[in-house]
């Protein structure tokens, strides 16, 4: 037994005994055991005087003992405000006066506000207890009040002070979710009606909106799919800046000052945050399952968090680091560049590729089984194929002793798979959307700099021992542009003068690359082809550069035959024209006049004709629209076909055959559309008609109330009129047709 001015001791060794691996009904059994226990355990505490009021009797049955009391560390009668001025002693009694007349009403109480000793100043709050719980509970009526232009009262109760103390200085965005379904992304595909979507963003009457829409041929203009309307009916705005898609169009991406937002569904619902401080670019993997974001830092500011990149399904932030010192394409972003599945994310130094694995975020291993970087000297830049995990890198001349270079590496085996040296000269990579092939621009050098020639070298990347061949241009090469899908590719030349525009069409064979077609265009100002993504189809445009002059806008659109010959289908223009898009299915196109977004210079001079023009791929209007301020016009990208390629080639040769039972569909749905216009016509006819009635009948009614009939026709009978009718035919033309 202990003795009363031990209890609290006791209390602890109670808990002790009640906490050990000794069950309490073998320790009321043995009673020997409980005191020993106990002694032991009050000399390890540095309790030996208290063990020795220990008794050595019978003592308490183990089962009987009072249980250890819990201290209570809860504040219910205390609030904290916060959000006040820092100010000096000479103020402090007056702003202690303002809050008296606010907090006293809530019920009696207790203020303290502690000072900082350093600065003599308050620390911008102050601790209030009340008498009572239901006094403080109501004192958080304060939250949120308006002191001044700079002061909003902040008030919580003081049980949530450790909670908010103990938040981690960067912002975790709360999950409610460890991942989400996938189950309805690509609904949109099914449509009945087989129809694209358009997303629109731009400006109308200072707000900024941002639209997707169904391109709908038989309604005549674009259907509105969903236009933020549970965000605005929520008082939210859906998008504060850009907005993108991925790259199967899975998600729409908003841009947001915390971050960007990802949504999706048929009801564009959001599924994920990904947090960002001023986020201004994104890169999204080609299979979707990350996205790379970056705040703008220049490499010069070095934060560490200025790129992050994002596990889309999970939201978690799997890699942060500084801007890289170089972007392989120049400009300003991308610095990173993916592989074409996902698996590995590049960058370069001016002579390393940095290869990471995005399962480890690690660099490959080389031989050793190190990770290390790709080595080059003088390394200019790199790209990835399309289709396959290589890389194609370009290597400067250097001191007539290091000439520059092609190299193709494999990844991750960094296998080199072939190489190409050259001198006095410059050159440009064209990967082919399939990754079959490889074209090197180079442009041969004088040794005063001085243009000579052009060679385009074609590497055959899927062939044994990968071939080349070389075609020469003398003409200066304005353009190079690969057929979607295909082995054409068609070359944009001029003479040094600029003038004498000519497109050249070339088609890789099994043996040689031959010339298929050449072309006289009508204009020097046409810059830029846009092969249609199934290719055969293409569109020859004059666009405006990137913060260049304003452009004609001219449009040829034109096509291949099956036997390689060029048909011219329509000529048209779109003034300032600044963007050509095919649709995924290269049935429409899209030609828009955009201006760049407010934070960028230079917007003003495209906003009076911004607008876009949806177009077939013959070049027949099938819609235009002026919007003021339009910054973005985009189709929904398509994910790969699930076809397999013989399928694929299959519907193409049977195209006829299986197209019967759309235009079917086509054809009744017009048929509905023009009996609804009938309709509706004849309806309108029908009212209009009746007003006629109704003013006939009424005027009438008048004339027969002031007697104006009777004085009509008394009048005419008074004239000698008489009525003739004369008739005259002309013929306006004859049209002769054979029916069989």
């Amino acid at each position: 037994r202990l003795h009363s001015s031990h209890f609290w001791v006791c209390r602890g060794w109670g808990a002790r005994l009640s906490e050990s691996k000794v069950s309490p009904g073998i320790m009321s059994d043995y009673d020997e055991s409980v005191h020993d226990l106990a002694k032991d355990l009050l000399v390890e505490d540095g309790e030996k005087d208290v063990a020795d009021y220990l008794s050595e009797g019978e003592g308490d049955d183990f089962n009987k003992l009072e249980p250890p009391s819990s201290l209570d560390e809860s504040f219910p009668n205390t609030v904290v405000v916060g959000n006040l001025p820092k100010v000096g002693e000479a103020k402090t009694a007056k702003l202690m006066g303002v809050l008296n007349k606010l907090i006293d009403k809530f019920g009696p109480n207790e203020k303290h506000m502690p000072t900082n000793p350093e600065t003599n100043e308050t620390y911008g709050f102050v601790i209030v207890t009340f008498e009572d719980g239901e006094c403080a509970a109501a004192a958080k009526q304060l939250n949120g009040m308006q002191l001044d232009k700079a002061h909003c009262f902040k008030v919580k109760s003081m049980d949530e002070f450790n909670e908010i103390a103990d938040r981690p200085d960067e912002f975790i965005p709360q999950r409610t979710l460890n991942s989400f379904s996938r189950h309805d992304f690509r609904t949109w595909l099914s449509d009945k009606k087989c129809r694209e979507q358009i997303l629109l963003r731009y400006t109308k009457s200072n707000v900024a909106e941002t639209e997707i829409y169904w391109h709908d041929t038989m309604a005549g203009s674009p259907v509105l799919c969903y236009g933020g309307e549970a965000q605005k009916a929520a008082g939210k705005v859906w998008c504060d800046w850009r907005v993108h898609w991925s790259p199967q169009g899975s998600y729409v991406a908003t841009f947001h000052q915390q971050g960007i937002a990802l949504w999706a569904g048929p009801d564009f619902e959001k599924k994920v945050r990904l947090p960002m401080d001023n986020v201004q670019e994104i890169d999204f993997s080609p299979n979707e399952e990350f996205v790379l974001m970056w705040n703008g830092s220049h490499p010069s500011s070095n934060p560490d968090t200025a790129v992050a990149i994002f596990h889309i399904l999970t939201g978690r932030c799997v890699r942060k680091c500084r801007t890289p010192m170089v972007t392989p394409g120049g400009g300003d972003f991308p610095h990173f560049l993916w592989s074409s599945d996902g698996k590995y994310l590049a960058e370069m130094t001016d002579s390393r590729i940095l290869v990471r694995d995005t399962e480890t975020w690690e660099l490959i291993k080389d031989a050793e089984g190190k990770g290390s970087p790709l080595k080059f000297n003088n390394l200019s830049t790199f790209q990835w194929s399309p289709k396959g995990n290589v890389l194609a890198a370009w290597t400067l001349e250097k001191d007539n002793s290091h000439p520059a270079r092609l190299v193709l590496v494999e990844i991750p085996s960094r296998a080199e798979l072939a190489s190409r040296s050259r001198t006095q000269c410059e050159a440009v990579m064209h990967w082919q959307s399939e990754g079959d092939y490889l074209c090197l621009q180079v442009t041969k050098l004088s040794k005063t700099g001085k243009r000579v020639s052009t060679n385009m070298e074609i590497l055959r990347t899927r062939e044994k021992q990968i071939p080349v061949d070389v075609v020469t241009v003398e003409d200066v090469v304005k353009g190079f542009f690969w057929e979607g899908q295909g082995k054409r590719f068609s070359v944009l030349t001029a003479d040094e003068l600029g003038h004498k525009p000519r497109l050249l069409i070339y088609v890789l064979g099994a043996e040689k690359c031959e010339l298929i077609c050449t072309f006289d265009l009508p204009s020097n100002s046409f810059n830029e082809v846009i092969w249609a993504p199934e290719g055969q189809y293409f569109v020859i445009a004059s666009k405006s550069a990137a913060g260049g002059a304003s452009s004609s806008g001219d449009l040829l659109f034109a096509g291949l035959t099956v036997d390689n010959k060029l048909e011219i289908l329509h000529k048209d223009e779109h003034y300032m024209l600044t963007d050509v898009h095919w649709d995924p299915s290269s049935r429409y196109i899209i030609t828009a006049v955009t201006q760049p977004f407010s934070t960028d210079q230079g917007g003003y001079k495209y906003s009076m004709e911004a607008g876009y023009a949806l177009w077939t791929f013959q070049g027949r209007n099938l819609y235009r629209e002026q919007k003021e301020k339009l910054f973005q016009v985009i189709w929904r990208p398509h994910p790969p076909s699930l076809l397999p390629p013989k399928k694929q080639i299959d519907i193409r040769k049977n195209i006829k055959q299986h197209s019967k039972k759309y235009d079917a569909v086509d054809e009744q749905s017009k048929e509905t559309a023009r009996s609804a216009f009938r309709r509706e016509r004849e309806e309108k006819t029908r009212s209009f008609k009746l007003v006629l009635d109704r003013l006939a009948d009424w005027k009438a009614e008048k004339e027969e109330e002031n007697g104006w009939r009777k004085a009509q026709d008394a009048f005419n009978e008074n004239q000698e009129w008489t009525q003739e009718e004369e008739r005259h035919e002309e013929q306006l033309g004859v049209t002769e047709e054979l029916i069989s």
